[in-house]
This record gives structure tokens, C-alpha cells and sequence, in this order.
């Protein structure tokens, strides 16, 4: 009857009294929300940091110069470099493009290379201003097949479904690698700007080495997989130093005679800044007017973006002065943003996931609680201590969730990993190697059907040991 069925919809009785399980979409683990994760760089505490001694800041300001000193190539491996590139020129010159130029570009010529820096070499031809009426994509094909020619040179290979198409490859006698592009002329420009700042003060080129070496140490200076590139940490630095009190640089973007801004435009965008470092000090008064070391800006650049600079809303943008917002540049959805100054809709920090920036900040506020505690370290192990990975990164790898499990880069899924295409077809080879060797065995050979090898019989097989 009705009465015998009674149906109560009570939460307790469906559920046992237990609530659904919170997971956090950030770290994964149950128990708190995403708002509430202990994770989180922004909920540690960042405690007061005692005041600076002068025998502390002397270590600091070594520690940053041994990094350029070790680091920065020297006289002669910069002129390696650019016979690497006279080499290749007359190489495509002669079997390829009798009026292809190349041109160094990035780490190589803007002042912040290491020893072992990619060569970064743009092509253009002779006769063409821009790339407009070229195919990239045949001449990037065609570039590869000539390279595989040439006898210094292994691992080539094109990447032309890159937003800008490039060919890789390995100098063989000095182990350099590097990337031939096409008309990448922007990139060309803001190589001349960053050599600009970098002659300004020594400062500049000290910091820069030292964020390049702290982020290759904590693993977050690759932006292939999912970190920010070292050319992002050197507008960091930039940036930085472009807003201490007093400036140590002046936005080089925004010195210029009358109102309007000189144009000077490649490929659609404004590629103008002042590069007359001889006059600046006339037209930069506070240049020279900051007397901090070395060692004190690298403390508060890693101070700065740690305890000042509120990343959500604000982007780092060495154009000018003032400060811009996440809402102006409509990048309000983005953890990390950094602007190109010549290519304003590029934000370098728009492949950083929330994990990574969290990984990145965690090591910025480890390195700002290591280089601001005052401690001696044994004398010429000071390197060893600051830069101790472990430290900085809490003993943990850096994220890697984005990335394809077979090269660890981000772009792709793993079924379409280049690297994987290539061991695969290498298995194949090896495969077909095995199969030709096999029919080529002589069908009178002995070989025994127990272990598979040849030159004896089952019977003979010390493998096979019959039942008595």
C-alpha cells in the first residue's frame, strides 16, 4: 500500500552525512580550493629580511660579476661565431642563393650571450625588402636539403608550422647549434636595443647574466617547455631597473625631440628608440645618480617582484615610464605578463601556466630569503651555495603536466612528437636491417629452436635440460 512506501529525499541518508570531495583544480589534491592552496605562492609569508653588511654585500656583488665573467663568451668565441656565419654565407651563397645574407641576432649580439648560446642567424635576400612575396615555407625546405650537404654541419632539420619558420642545426667541430630564419628583421632591431642598454652601465650586463644563470639553475628559463624564456628575464631585469629610485636606465623608447614619437616601422610595428648612448647623459639627467652595487639590485630586483610588483594587475613593459595595466592590454586572463616593446600584442608570458608561475615565484622567494639573509660561505664556494638548486626550488622539478612526454617541450601532443617520428623511423630501419640479415642466412645453417640462436641444435642447447 502507500502507506508501506515512504520516500524521504534527506542529503544524510543519500550521502551517509559525507560531503562531496573539494579537490583543487591547481595542485590536484583534495581537502581546499583552488582559492585556499596552500601551494600558492601568494598566501607564504614573506618575513622581514635583516639590513644589509658590508661584507655581505661584497659577496653579492662578486658572486654577480663571477657569473658574467664565467659565463659571457670571450674575444675569441665571439669571433668563432661570426666565422661560423661568414662559413655558412658563402656555403648558401654558393649552392643555394648567390644573394642570401645572413645576420646575427638575439643572445649573440645583444650583450647577454653565454659560451654556449644558440646562434641565432636571420636570412634575407638581396632586392627584397620583406618577406611578402617569397614563399618561406619552400625556401626554409630548400635551405634544409642544401645544409644536409654541407660536411660541418649534422642534426638539420626544418620547422616550417612555426609561426616563424626556421632551420635547426649542429656545427660540428664546435658543438653550436642554431636556428636560420627568414626576414625575422623585428627580432633584428630589438637585438640593437638590448646591446644599447646593456653598454649604458655594467650593472646591466651583471644583472642579466645572474637572472640567466638563478632561472638555468631552478629550470625555468626554457619557454619550450612552458617556463618563460631568458629573454623575458632580461626585460625583468630591465624593467627593474628602469623603475628603482633613482633610475639606473631611462626607457630609451621614450627619448625623443618634440611630441610625436619618430616612426620607424618593420613589419607593422614602431621599432624606434634612442641609440646615441653618447649623448644620453645630456638628455637622460638621473643617468649615473644610482649608487647601488651590483649585489643590492640583485637583491631587490629578486625584492621587487617578490614584496612590490603586483603581476595581476600590472604588465611588464619596458616601453615607458608609466605603469600599464592587465585591463588596458586586455591580458587579464594571463598569470605572468611581459610585453615585447616593439610587438605589443606578443605577451612572452602568455604559454606560463598558473603552476609554472607559481614554481618561478616560489624560486624568486626562496632566492630572495637566500640572498637576503647575511651568511658567509666558504670562500670560493659562494657560487655553490647561492645557486644550489635544491634550495632554491624546494628539492622539487619543475612543472611539466604541459609538455610532451617524449621531449618535453609544449606545442604538441606526444602522437605527434617530431622526436618520436624519428625513432620510430630509426626502429623501422633497424627492423628492416634484421629482416635482410635473416634472409640472407644460409637455410643450411644449425640453429637451435630453444634459444634461437645459431651454430648448434636443441639437443646441444645448454639452455635445454630434459626431464630424466
Amino acid at each position: 500500500s502507500e502507506e508501506d512506501l515512504h520516500y524521504v529525499f534527506d542529503k544524510f541518508i543519500l550521502t551517509s552525512g559525507k560531503p562531496p570531495t573539494i579537490v583543487c583544480s591547481f595542485c590536484k589534491r583534495d581537502g581546499h580550493a583552488k582559492d585556499d592552496c596552500p601551494e600558492d605562492f601568494k598566501k607564504i609569508d614573506l618575513k622581514p629580511l635583516p639590513p644589509m653588511t658590508t661584507r655581505f654585500r661584497e659577496i653579492l656583488d662578486r658572486v654577480c660579476k663571477r657569473c658574467y665573467d664565467e659565463l659571457s663568451p670571450n674575444a675569441c668565441e665571439q669571433q668563432n661565431r661570426e666565422q661560423i656565419l661568414a662559413y655558412l654565407e658563402r656555403f648558401i651563397r654558393k649552392e643555394f642563393i648567390n644573394h642570401a645574407r645572413l645576420c646575427l641576432f638575439g643572445s649573440s649580439k645583444n650583450g647577454f650571450g653565454f659560451r654556449d648560446s644558440d646562434l641565432d642567424i636571420c636570412m634575407t635576400l638581396e632586392g627584397h625588402e620583406n618577406a611578402k612575396k617569397l614563399n618561406c615555407k619552400e625556401i626554409i625546405d630548400g635551405l634544409a636539403k642544401v645544409l644536409k650537404r654541407h660536411p660541418g654541419l649534422r642534426n638539420i632539420l626544418a620547422i616550417t608550422t612555426a609561426k616563424v619558420p626556421i632551420v635547426k642545426f649542429e656545427h660540428k667541430e664546435s658543438g653550436v647549434e642554431g636556428d636560420i630564419s627568414l626576414y625575422n628583421t623585428l627580432a633584428q632591431h630589438n637585438t640593437r636595443m638590448l646591446a644599447t642598454y646593456a653598454a649604458i652601465d655594467p650593472r646591466v650586463k651583471y644583472l642579466g647574466y645572474t637572472v640567466k644563470f638563478f632561472a638555468k639553475r631552478c629550470d625555468i628559463g626554457d619557454a619550450s617547455r612552458g617556463s618563460l624564456s631568458s629573454y623575458a628575464y632580461i626585460l625583468m631585469v630591465l624593467y627593474f631597473l628602469q623603475q628603482r629610485n633613482p633610475p639606473v636606465i631611462p626607457v630609451l623608447q621614450e627619448i625623443y625631440d618634440g611630441q610625436e614619437t619618430p616612426q620607424r616601422m618593420v613589419d607593422g610595428w614602431n621599432a624606434f628608440f634612442f641609440d646615441n648612448t653618447e649623448e644620453l647623459r645630456n638628455r637622460f639627467p638621473p643617468l649615473g645618480k644610482n649608487k647601488e652595487s651590483v649585489g643590492e639590485l640583485w637583491l631587490g630586483f629578486l625584492r621587487f617582484y617578490t614584496e612590490e610588483f603586483d603581476f595581476k594587475e600590472y604588465v611588464i613593459s619596458i616601453r615607458r615610464k608609466k605603469l600599464l595595466t592587465t585591463f588596458e592590454k586586455q591580458w587579464t586572463s594571463k598569470c605572468i605578463a611581459i610585453e615585447d616593446p616593439f610587438d605589443l600584442n606578443h605577451n612572452l608570458g602568455a604559454g606560463v601556466s598558473r603552476k609554472m608561475t607559481n614554481f618561478i615565484m616560489k624560486a624568486f622567494i626562496n632566492g630572495r630569503k637566500l640572498f637576503g639573509i647575511p651568511i658567509y660561505p666558504i670562500p670560493g664556494l659562494e657560487r655553490e651555495y647561492f645557486f644550489n638548486s635544491k634550495v632554491l626550488t624546494d628539492g622539487e622539478l619543475a612543472p611539466n603536466d604541459r609538455c610532451c612526454r617524449v621531449c618535453g617541450k609544449i606545442g604538441h601532443y606526444m602522437k605527434d612528437c617530431p622526436k618520436r617520428r624519428r625513432i620510430k623511423k630509426k626502429e623501422n630501419e633497424k627492423d628492416d636491417d634484421k629482416d635482410i640479415k635473416e634472409d640472407e642466412r644460409d637455410p643450411r645453417e644449425k640453429r637451435c629452436f630453444t634459444c634461437g640462436d645459431v651454430g648448434h641444435v636443441r639437443r646441444d642447447c645448454p639452455e635445454h635440460n630434459p626431464v630424466r
